[in-house]
């Protein structure tokens, strides 16, 4: 990823607004926004810094963009909406999850018990140890009494 970030990945960093950034109210004006670039830009100057090189670095070219769109009316005014835009939908989905039917949401989260060949994902499960020598034991009783009942039916001597 480049060094820089692109204007959108700035508008839509939810963690701090430019404002909040550069440390100026949001009706600030063009001197204070000047202001404010210059103190930080010597506070984080790759070059007169005191601050680890690639978090000195990523703060310098984070303040370029922040003035870069500020520093601008036009482009400052767009931020400003997109703010505003944010902010309210926000709001709104505030609103739309107080209105919200807690049953319907249920609903929606209702997923379905599996039976349990779709729960192994339709393989045979495992036995333990025990289990097979269990099931082993079954069906060598029950094939020693099939043949039994054979041997009983057609070739024991009837007196």
């Amino acid at each position: 990823k480049p060094l820089g970030r692109s204007f959108a990945d700035l508008i839509n960093n939810p963690s701090e607004s430019h404002y909040q950034f550069l440390g100026v109210a949001p009706g600030a004006d063009l001197e204070e926004i000047k202001a404010a670039y210059r103190r930080l830009s010597k506070e984080c100057h790759p070059d007169t810094t005191r601050l680890p090189l690639k978090s000195a670095s990523e703060k310098f070219i984070r303040l370029r963009e922040v003035y870069k769109v500020l520093s601008k009316e036009e482009s400052r005014r767009f931020y400003d909406w997109t703010l505003a835009q944010e902010a309210e939908s926000r709001r709104l989905q505030q609103l739309r999850s107080r209105l919200e039917d807690p049953y319907e949401l249920d609903l929606q989260n209702y997923k379905p018990v599996p039976d349990t060949v779709d729960r192994l994902g339709g393989k045979n499960m495992e036995l333990s140890d025990q289990a097979m020598t269990a099931l082993t034991f079954d069906i060598g009783i029950i094939i020693f009494s099939i043949c039994c009942i054979i041997y009983a039916i057609f070739f024991k001597e009837q007196y």
